[in-house]
């Protein structure tokens, strides 16, 4: 009996914990967020040496109750400070707060890379109801992240007195005029050597492009890290124009490569790859994307620049609309016509060399189709004319040569009344198999010759003949006329000319 109740007493405690242990897993498992902690802030970030960056939050109370809010930081890395604003701050219900970490990079020494670890304690009536945890990372940017170690990667074995940053120094000195001299043997000897066995010319003006930049590169970063050394001796602001400097220099070498690259290498492939194809649009094209890519790559280059000397580019995009808006309403019919001169080259309704017909009549032959007008040769008076490109695109051209369908010229004849139509039209037949243009091998294209019209002095034929070269329309017309006059007149055919009968009537 005693074993029983000893045994029931076990379970009824187990129970009892059992449903402790569940009750609190569930209240801890529901719990509510009482203070909501919004990062609004990049959280990595790099400063200079010596400089200071800052990281926010945002706080929001959700409860009804006023909640205090305790901040707490603690940070790693030698030399960095930290400083938390506020330390402590109470929200209303449902209000808002913001905390600011601001953390400073040591300027003389110390680690590179620092890591705070921020923490928000949330208390109601003095109970901490609330715990989280949030971590920023900085870094030291630049040149000077590392600068009493030579090379910023090694410590400085030399002994007394050279065991400080004069002998930091001169190793990077030495150490940066090795490598500056190993690879200008690399270019001028192993590189220059290994070209010459290959057949293209690509690798040969790459190599030219690059050696002079990549130098001027690492002259300038190994001088900037070289003197980093001494950076307790120099000024803050000498340093900062120094970094400047190098900034401004690495820039202007990329930009510098990149113009290179685009003028000595795309468009020196491009020039070679559009001679060698028929079409005319990338010999008119290339040209137009050298102009622009240089702009644009000095554009670019400028914006850096000015960038990196912290000048405000607001005004100068501003100014930029402006005068594009400007440019652009003054320039609308360059513009019309740049852009009409791109749908002939790329739509090709003609061609440089094709016949066409303007709306007024005039036969001209396509010279020249720039990007602004075309130059044509007119047939009638052999003169050249020059119309904007804007016009051609607008207007109705009619293009006689280079066309896939057979052409036809139309021709109009009159014989005598009192002429058999049957004989005349033998002797038309005859003119059109007589001339070498004629085009007779196809059944859907046979010459067609109507009695078209009771004249006032003549019978009027309408001869339709097909051609066999469509940029010959002229010669065979004059062809065709030539023939059918010689064999109506070897059929003894009339060819009446105008004439009028006056009946004179005499009156008392």
């Amino acid at each position: 009996m005693l074993e029983m109740r000893k045994n029931l007493w076990r379970l009824v405690t187990v129970c009892f914990i059992l449903a402790i242990s569940i009750t609190t897993s569930a209240a801890l498992a529901g719990s509510p967020e009482f203070v909501q902690i919004i990062s609004i802030d990049s959280y990595s970030k790099s400063v200079p040496a010596g400089h200071e960056v800052q990281y926010n939050w945002t706080l929001r109370s959700v409860t009804n109750d006023n909640l205090t809010v305790e901040v707490r930081v603690s940070l790693s890395g030698e030399g960095w400070t930290a400083n938390v604003t506020p330390h402590t701050q109470t929200l209303a219900p449902n209000g808002l707060g913001a905390v600011r970490l601001t953390v400073r990079a040591p300027l003389e020494s110390g680690t590179t890379t620092s890591n705070a670890t921020v923490t928000f304690l949330v208390y109601d009536a003095g109970y901490l109801i609330q715990v989280e945890t949030f971590y920023a990372k900085t870094s030291i940017s630049g040149v000077l992240a590392s600068a009493d170690k030579v090379l910023g990667l090694f410590e400085n074995p030399l002994p007394a007195p050279l065991d400080n940053e004069w002998g930091v120094f001169m190793l990077d000195v030495i150490f940066w005029l090795a490598i500056a001299f190993a690879i200008t043997y690399t270019f001028d000897s192993v590189l220059k050597a290994l070209t010459r066995k290959t057949t293209t010319m690509i690798d040969d003006i790459i190599i030219g492009i690059v050696r002079t930049p990549l130098i001027l590169i690492i002259f300038t970063f190994g001088a900037l890290q070289s003197l980093d050394a001494l950076h307790r001796w120099i000024p803050e602001d000498i340093r900062n124009t120094l970094a400047s400097i190098y900034q401004i220099v690495l820039v202007l070498v990329i930009f510098y490569l990149a113009y290179k690259i685009f003028k000595e290498v795309v468009l020196y492939y491009g020039k070679l790859i559009a001679k060698k194809t028929s079409s005319k649009i990338d010999d008119i094209l290339i040209p137009v994307i050298e102009k622009v890519g240089i702009v644009v790559i000095g554009l670019a280059a400028l914006g850096y620049v000015l960038n990196i000397l912290s000048v405000d580019l607001t005004m100068f995009v501003a100014g930029g609309v402006v005068v594009s808006m400007v440019l652009a309403f003054a320039a609308q019919e360059t513009l019309s016509n740049f852009f009409s001169g791109m749908f002939i080259l790329l739509d090709r309704p003609f061609a440089e060399g094709d016949t066409v017909i303007l709306p007024d009549g005039d036969w001209c032959e396509i010279r020249k189709i720039g990007l602004r007008t075309t130059r044509m040769y007119r047939y009638s008076d052999a003169t050249m004319v020059t119309m904007p490109n804007n016009k051609l695109v607008n207007e109705k051209i009619i293009r006689v040569t280079n066309v896939e369908d057979p052409a036809r010229i139309n021709v109009s004849v009159g014989v005598a009344y009192g002429t058999d139509p049957a004989k005349a039209k033998e002797a038309i037949l005859k003119a059109i198999r007589s001339s070498p243009y004629s085009l007779l091998d196809r059944k859907d294209k046979e010459p067609m010759i109507l009695f078209d019209e009771l004249g006032d002095f003549a019978l009027i034929f309408k001869v339709i003949c097909w051609i066999n070269d469509p940029g010959k329309r002229m010669q065979a017309k004059d062809r065709l006329i030539e023939e059918i006059y010689k064999k109506l007149n070897e059929a003894n055919i009339e060819i009446p000319f105008p004439q009028r009968v006056v009946h004179l009537k005499k009156v008392d």
